[in-house]
């Protein structure tokens, strides 16, 4: 089992140190990096893994070095880790919008490079994580790092430049999903009943026909059809949905996602 050494315990950093030791990763084989002293503090009291105060110290403790540090401080901790690294070390950029041809700018051209976007919902082992390599790492170090993502939801290997396409879809996909939820409890309320209530309803709603989706092993459309009763009540909704063109927003919502991801990414 390899070292790895996270630099950044932001939202991201910290699930991927949970879901590391969730998995069965020896916390020995953690190591972390962080500038916020109440982090730091939180992060040891919480997961019990060492701190490394110098990037020195966390390379040479590490043979896959995590990037999880907003994109805005990429070139500062990049510049700080050039000095440190050596042939035997992979570079895990987690950073949105941070090209591989950006990070090898910086910290040399003969550097082992992995990009990640991971969700947030890897915090509870059900995200989704795309992931590419420039051609220098390893069959075997790719496979590594795959492996240690899948404890974390599905990984999807692709090219880079569908990494904005994935930041808009994986990345933003779960706040238009709760968007959607936000309406549906709404409309709970305004039907009669409690907030709780339909909150409840709601969830239970999702995840159940999420779950009947994928028992039944169809299409979504195929699912919808076998729910919607000639002149029924279903029928009328979605005509109402089709009639405000909530289908074409969704996909404009997206669009426009991966639209700013490539705006962000310049």
């Amino acid at each position: 089992m390899e070292r790895i050494g996270i630099i950044g315990t932001g939202n991201m950093g910290e699930a991927i140190i949970r879901a590391l030791l969730e998995t069965g990763f020896e916390k020995e084989r953690i190591g972390f990096s962080e500038i916020s002293k109440l982090k730091s503090k939180y992060i040891k009291e919480k997961y019990s893994i060492k701190e490394y105060a110098l990037l020195k110290e966390l390379t040479d403790f590490s043979k896959y070095l995590v990037i999880a540090v907003k994109p805005q401080d990429a070139k500062d901790v990049l510049k700080n880790l050039t000095s440190h690294i050596r042939d035997k070390h992979v570079i895990l950029s987690i950073m949105a919008g941070v090209s591989i041809s950006a990070i090898l700018s910086i910290i040399g051209q003969g550097t082992k490079v992995i990009r990640a976007m991971p969700n947030l919902c890897v915090k509870v082992r059900e995200g989704v994580i795309g992931i590419c390599r420039n051609e220098i790492v390893g069959d075997d170090e790719f496979e590594y790092v795959k492996k240690l993502f899948s404890g974390m939801g599905m990984v999807v290997e692709i090219k880079e430049e569908l990494f904005d396409a994935i930041t808009a879809f994986a990345g933003s996909g779960p706040a238009f999903f709760l968007f959607f939820l936000e309406g549906m409890i709404d409309a709970g309320v305004k039907l009669g009943f409690s907030r709780q209530i339909t909150l409840e309803m709601a969830e239970k709603i999702l995840s159940g026909t999420l779950t009947l989706l994928k028992s039944e092993a169809t299409h979504p459309s195929i699912l919808k059809e076998r729910i919607t009763s000639p002149g029924g009540t279903t029928i009328a909704g979605l005509t109402e949905l089709e009639d405000r063109a909530v289908k074409g927003a969704v996909i404009k919502a997206f669009e426009v996602a991966c639209r700013r991801s490539k705006e962000l990414s310049q």
